[in-house]
């Protein structure tokens, strides 16, 4: 969902700064240039973040729930920024 946020965020003519916190950025940024995304889907997005960083950097379970929901969110997620880069760029 990172990529994919970043990929909409570039084709806007954006780019993150390097810079500590800069996940939060492109979040964000896709959070308000996103149309038809479900504010939830953010709030999941964020969750998934903390996890992830969590599972890399301390000690941390991710459940098969947890997995599996991630990757139905990514999907749905992935075909929206998808459509909005083809409706834009057409």
């Amino acid at each position: 969902m990172i990529k994919g946020a970043l990929a909409l965020m570039l084709s806007h003519g954006q780019r993150p700064r390097k810079q500590l916190g800069h996940h939060i950025a492109i979040i964000e940024f896709a959070q308000k240039n996103l149309s038809g995304c479900p504010a939830t889907t953010f709030i999941l997005f964020d969750r998934m973040r903390r996890k992830r960083n969590d599972a890399f950097y301390d000690v941390a379970i991710i459940s098969d729930t947890d997995a599996q929901e991630a990757v139905s969110t990514a999907e749905q997620f992935l075909r929206l920024v998808e459509a909005d880069i083809k409706k834009r760029i057409s």
